[in-house]
C-alpha cells in the first residue's frame, strides 16, 4: 500500500504543477482577452471575477460530491468541468460572444477549485513526518 500512495501522491503533486501552470496562465490572459472581446478596459475586471465565482460555487458541491464518491470522481469531474470551459473561453473568442467568454470563464474556475483540493488530497496521503513538506 505504500507503493500505491507514493505513485498516487505524486500523480497528485504533477497535477498541482500543470494545473497551476495552466489556470496562473488562463487567469492572467483573461482579462487581456475579456478586454479585447467585450471592447472595453471597463469589462477586463469581468473575467477574472468570473473566474474566482466559479471556482467559489463549484467547491461546495465538488467537496460534497468527493465526500460521498471520493476525491478521484470529484477531482476528475472538476478538471473535465475546467477542460470543458476552457473550450468554451475559446469559442466565447472565436465567436467574440463576451456572455459565452464568461461563462466559460465560470467553468473554467472548476480547474482552479480541483487544483486547490488536489493540495488537501496530497497532504493527506503523505506520511505524518512529511505532511508539511506536501
Amino acid at each position: 500500500m505504500p507503493a500505491l500512495r507514493r505513485r498516487i501522491t505524486i500523480a497528485l503533486v504533477i497535477s498541482q504543477i500543470l494545473g497551476g501552470l495552466g489556470i496562473a496562465t488562463g487567469v492572467a490572459l483573461a482579462a487581456v482577452l475579456a478586454q479585447e472581446v467585450s471592447g472595453t478596459d471597463a469589462l477586463s475586471g469581468l473575467a477574472s471575477t468570473a473566474s474566482v465565482v466559479g471556482t467559489a460555487l463549484l467547491s461546495v458541491p465538488l467537496a460534497a460530491l468527493m465526500t460521498a464518491r471520493g476525491r478521484r470522481a470529484g477531482l476528475v469531474l472538476a478538471y473535465g468541468i475546467g477542460t470543458v470551459g476552457a473550450g468554451v473561453v475559446v469559442l466565447g473568442a472565436v465567436a467574440d460572444n463576451f456572455p459565452l467568454l464568461l461563462v466559460g470563464l465560470a467553468a473554467f474556475g472548476a480547474g482552479s477549485s480541483a487544483n486547490l483540493q488536489a493540495r488537501f488530497a496530497a497532504a493527506d496521503l503523505a506520511p505524518p513526518e512529511r505532511r508539511g513538506r506536501a
